[in-house]
């Protein structure tokens, strides 16, 4: 058969496709019912067995193939014929969504739901994360999910502008709302609005500030931290070093106070008390105040408990970086070299040594 059909032209083949089909329209129009149903059932099964040996290539193949002839065929449809074939399938659908119990309309409604919800995971699944990697080099706008447009239309009631897209009614309700008229900005929203640089975003009364926060904090935008210093000072006097850790690192991941780093300066003998006291008690012939280990030890204690608790590292909220590779810089050599009052011996030097 393969060598008979190799051997055929062209249009042989076409009047042998033709003869077949008419061969199987006559054949299915003569089958009772029981036959059909019958027919069907053994090419589910037929397709089923096949589908089963396929691996994965096989598979991919297959359906590009569906793919390419469904396209082909579309494309050759006469606008009549589309209209046809989409008459058909809202009728097929209809019927077969009439025949559904409820359980088959909660199943298919499920299904639907889970392809619409993979679907637009797939969209957006170039974009995870792009928030927090923000590049102004890279041009955005040419993603078709993330532009919007410019508000270049114009709303005929209130004259506010619009996107084009924008739902109707969105900002007066069709002329339903009375708008007041919009006044200048008082200060320091006016001068926060005026810049046109980021440099001068963080500029305040002609002093360029290190950081946005520091700028904001200037103009008295952000809440002051007298809740949390008043905090710490009553855990302070009433709790351990330990919980007052606890306390401070519980502040800096989930409060978000305006000035962690003036937190840390005014509690920091406090966060670092029984590290002193540990010192003391291993060295008991010495006189041993707060050293600058024992700071980082404080501070290192304290970003392991924000890490747990899901915040960030302390370099990102101002306060010092504690350094996790000194090694034991509290033994009694290192303190005994370290743990001297240097204006002490400044004021020693100058009354002993001759200039």
């Amino acid at each position: 058969m393969a060598a008979t059909r190799a051997a055929e032209s062209l249009e042989g083949g076409q009047d042998r496709r033709e003869e077949d089909r008419a061969r199987h329209a006559a054949s299915r129009a003569a089958e009772s019912p029981e036959r059909r149903q019958d027919r069907r059932d053994e090419d589910r099964a037929r397709h089923a067995a096949s589908r089963a040996a396929e691996d994965f290539e096989d598979t991919r193949t297959r359906l590009d193939g569906q793919r390419a002839r469904q396209a082909a065929s579309r494309a050759a449809e006469s606008p009549e014929r589309r209209q046809d074939r989409r008459e058909e399938d809202r009728a097929r659908h209809a019927a077969s969504r009439a025949a559904e119990d409820s359980i088959q309309r909660r199943t298919r409604s499920e299904d639907q739901r889970r392809r619409q919800a993979a679907s637009r995971a797939a969209q957006w699944t170039f974009m995870e994360g792009e928030a927090f990697r923000y590049d102004p080099a890279n041009n955005y706008d040419s993603h078709p999910q993330l532009y919007i447009g410019q508000m270049s239309d114009v709303c005929p009631y209130c004259k506010a502008l619009k996107w084009h897209a924008e739902t109707r009614g969105m900002c007066c309700s069709g002329g339903k709302v009375k708008l007041p008229e919009l006044q200048p900005p008082s200060e320091p929203l006016e001068s926060l609005l005026g810049p046109t640089s980021f440099e001068a975003l963080r500029t305040v009364n002609g002093q360029i500030c290190a950081t946005f926060r520091e700028a904001c904090q200037l103009h008295g935008l952000l809440e002051d931290d007298q809740q949390w210093d008043a905090t710490m000072s009553e855990a302070a006097a009433a709790q351990s070093p330990a919980r007052l850790r606890n306390l401070f690192a519980l502040i800096l991941a989930v409060c978000g106070p305006s000035n962690p780093k003036q937190l840390w300066e005014s509690y920091k003998e406090s966060l670092t008390e029984d590290i002193l006291r540990n010192a003391r008690r291993q060295n008991p012939g010495m006189n041993l105040d707060y050293t600058p280990d024992m700071f980082n030890q404080a501070l290192i204690i304290i970003e392991n408990k924000v890490l747990e608790m899901g915040g960030k590292e302390l370099e990102k909220l101002e306060l010092p970086t504690p350094q996790r590779n000194s090694g034991d810089r509290l033994n009694s050599a290192m303190l005994r070299e370290t743990s001297y009052d240097v204006k002490e011996l400044d004021a020693y030097i100058t009354a002993n040594e001759p200039l």
